[in-house]
């Protein structure tokens, strides 16, 4: 007897009932408990996988196919359960749900945020996670653990199982579906679904990357507000092992990718796919930092990774085009992926070659335009025969090196002329500037501009210089900004002392107490004793109030300056206000006390270098590539040596040279060589194996000293009758180089 609909409703409303009770013991939210068991009791979702259920059956098949001889292929019921759970959205996202326990710990991120320090910390323990992002982790209630061990059960399977549970993956993705209509269905399942999915291993093999760039593919389709939460989601939940597995799996996506692609001559689609994946990793390490919450402004940073990590070694070795990657970046309306939009993934040798790509071509246009246009029209206060000149022309006395260049480089930034490629001519000496009296000139102006005279105070611990304090004249400060510029404009590298938060605020990054630590130490060791007092007294012995004091670099004068408006010297530091004092006073001097002398410099700089191009650069990295890279291997410079003029690598003469500045030269002596036949001291942020040095023999003379082509890096020596009058002569010749035997 058929039933009533009254007994279907009850019948219904039982089995709803029962659904739910079930996956709310499992942990599942009850309002999402109560949408799944009437979808359930439906028929149109599938039950969640019971893992403990799975687990055990995975192993009695395993024995089964043990004790009967049978292949695991004739046990239907494992496979069953994985195309049921792995190929349903709702299925997967009610498994694996974390116990609250489990979710009450602090799990979660690894070292560094990102910043400038590319090291990791030796603490092992992982720093905790902050309120908004447990709750995060919180809401995803996803455990790892239950979903490896699912994974690694499948594996022990076989490979018939692994392709049936790929097939599941792809027809859930294909079901998905990508782009906003997607994720308006699936809500933020989505982003858990993508952190399931990831989380197999499986994926790392090339063969399966078909379904990996389906997955990249859904996720990159995410909107902003989906990827913020991703992030939030990885930094929660991860950890450093998981992190730089899941890393390393699409960075080996993007590497085959590439190959591929520059077989086919084109980019695929999934390349962006990936990469923009590899950008949510990035804000993930960058947003795993641990702040001093006991200490306020003694925060201590960590990360998953070092951000070296992040590199691609496909994009950054000498196969792959960069030209050709700048210049998709340089046409937004007709390519819409340039790997150049992802930084992170250049090492600072592959962008300093970007930058010097861009800053060549617009030499090569400035003087396209200079050299063909009419000079009046852009006549104004300069002179015209200046203008149409296609080069921007420096002649200077060595005697009045700073005076003579500020001259005209004021005189040059007021003509807006500054861009054309440059030229230096020391006055009364010959030579023909291709790059050598560039080297040279950068090489003695930046001591004499980054000095006491021009308005820098230098610290004797650090040997650093930082911005005067009080009414200086800012034009100087902006020639200086200027100096610098035009150096990483041209290619060069400078002899310079600026702390590396000048450079943070270069780029536009936030400035904290550490930072102060480079600048004056002094202050960071009194303010980090004063955070680190236990009781009232300790902090009343320091005696200080929210002011701070300083001697204009002009008049002589102490000024005291009020931290805390409008009666900042009255209010005494305590243990209650102690971090808010610190951070003022660091805010006040790497930040307002210098603000428009710092301007003014920054004004400069972006004179010539303001464009995409030098964003692409990390603070650390734009310091790299100011003063060129921070260890001289003259050992790489000897393997890149070229030999000339009948002189040849294993010449009595080439090998005495080589033996000479090994061993008997000292560090400063190495740099004065280097200087000597270079026209710089400093090595180019590739490092001295980048550099082309040649060798030949000049005459047999022993009283004749090496001579050198600065422009072409080409190093003269005569051929000496030994080694000792070699070693004479050469300490002689880079002793005394300045303006001698250089071309």
């Amino acid at each position: 007897m058929p039933r009533g609909r009254g007994e279907e409703r009850a019948a219904l409303t039982r089995e709803v009932r029962d659904a739910f009770a079930r996956l709310t013991r499992q942990g599942l939210d009850p309002n999402d408990a109560a949408a799944l068991a009437l979808k359930l009791a439906a028929g149109i979702a599938e039950w969640p996988l019971d893992v403990p259920a799975f687990l055990g059956a995975v192993q009695r098949c395993k024995d089964a196919a043990l004790r009967s001889g049978k292949k695991l292929s004739e046990h239907l019921g494992v496979s069953d359960a994985i195309e049921r759970v792995f190929s349903s959205a709702d299925a997967l996202n009610s498994s694996f749900i974390a116990p609250s326990e489990r979710r009450e710990r602090s799990d979660g991120s690894g070292e560094d945020d990102g910043g400038d320090d590319d090291s990791l910390s030796s603490e092992e323990t992982n720093p905790p996670l902050d309120p908004a992002t447990r709750r995060v982790r919180d809401a995803l209630k996803l455990d790892f653990d239950e979903l490896l061990d699912v994974y690694q059960a499948v594996e022990s399977l076989g490979s018939l199982f692994v392709g049936i549970l790929l097939a599941s993956f792809a027809r859930l993705l294909e079901s998905l579906g990508d782009g906003p209509t997607a994720w308006s269905r699936a809500g933020h399942s989505l982003i858990r679904l993508v952190l399931i999915l990831l989380e197999c291993p499986a994926l790392i093999e090339p063969a399966h990357f078909d379904v990996l760039g389906s997955l990249l593919k859904l996720a990159a389709s995410l909107p902003t507000s989906a990827k913020d939460a991703l992030v939030r989601c990885v930094r929660a939940c991860y950890t450093r092992e998981r992190f730089t597995r899941t890393l390393a799996v699409v960075q080996q996506f993007v590497t085959v990718r590439v190959f591929d692609a520059r077989r086919r001559g084109g980019v695929d689609a999934s390349l962006e796919h990936a990469t923009s994946f590899l950008r949510v990793l990035w804000r993930a390490n960058a947003a795993a930092v641990r702040g001093g919450a006991e200490r306020g402004a003694d925060e201590r940073p960590y990360a998953f990774v070092p951000l070296a990590d992040f590199r691609v070694d496909a994009v950054n070795g000498e196969g792959f085009d960069a030209r050709e990657d700048y210049r998709r970046w340089r046409r937004p309306d007709l390519f819409t992926f340039s790997f150049c939009d992802f930084p992170f993934v250049y090492d600072q040798v592959a962008k300093a070659r970007i930058l010097q790509l861009e800053s060549a071509m617009l030499q090569a246009h400035v003087f396209e335009h200079y050299a063909l246009g009419s000079p009046f029209d852009r006549a104004d206060a300069c002179a015209v025969s200046d203008l149409a000149c296609p080069y921007l022309k420096l002649d200077v006395r060595r005697d009045c090196l700073l005076a003579d260049t500020m001259r005209q480089l004021t005189y040059h930034v007021r003509c807006g002329d500054i861009r054309k490629p440059l030229r230096v001519r020391f006055v009364g000496e010959e030579g023909v500037d291709e790059g050598g009296v560039q080297k040279e000139f950068f090489q003695l102006i930046a001591p004499k501009v980054f000095s006491k005279r021009v308005g820098f105070e230098w610290d004797d611990e650090t040997n650093r210089c930082w911005f005067a304090k009080g009414k200086q004249p800012w034009a100087e400060y902006e020639l200086a900004g200027v100096i610098v510029g035009l150096a990483v404009y041209n290619g060069h590298a400078l002899d310079l002392r600026l702390p590396k938060v000048a450079y943070k605020k270069l780029m536009g990054e936030r400035i904290g107490f550490a930072d102060l630590r480079d600048v004056a130490p002094w202050h960071h060791n009194a303010a980090l004793c004063l955070l680190r007092c236990e009781n009232e007294d300790e902090v009343a012995s320091f005696g200080f109030s929210f002011s701070a004091s300083y001697v204009d670099a002009v008049t002589g004068e102490t000024e005291c300056v009020d931290l805390l408006p409008p009666c900042g010297e009255e209010t005494r530091v305590t243990m209650a206000n102690r971090v808010e004092y610190v951070n003022r006073y660091v805010e006040w001097y790497l930040v307002d006390s210098v603000a428009a002398q710092f301007d003014a410099f920054r004004g400069g700089f972006e004179r010539l270098c303001s464009g995409r191009t030098v964003r692409m650069f990390r603070p650390d990295e734009l310091e790299s590539l100011v003063v060129g890279a921070p260890s001289l291997d003259f050992r790489a410079l000897q393997a890149n040596c070229s030999y000339e003029d009948g002189l040849g690598v294993d010449d009595a003469l080439s090998r005495w040279f080589w033996d000479v500045v090994h061993v008997d030269l000292t560090e400063h002596q190495r740099r004065r060589l280097l200087c000597f036949a270079t026209g710089c001291d400093r090595a180019p942020v590739a490092g001295l194996g980048s550099v082309r040095l040649a060798l030949s023999v000049n005459g047999s003379d022993d009283a004749r000293l090496p001579t050198a082509h600065t422009c072409f890096n080409h190093l003269m020596l005569p051929r000496y009758s030994c080694r000792e009058v070699l070693r004479e002569r050469l300490t002689t010749a880079i002793e005394n180089a300045e303006g001698f035997g250089l071309q």
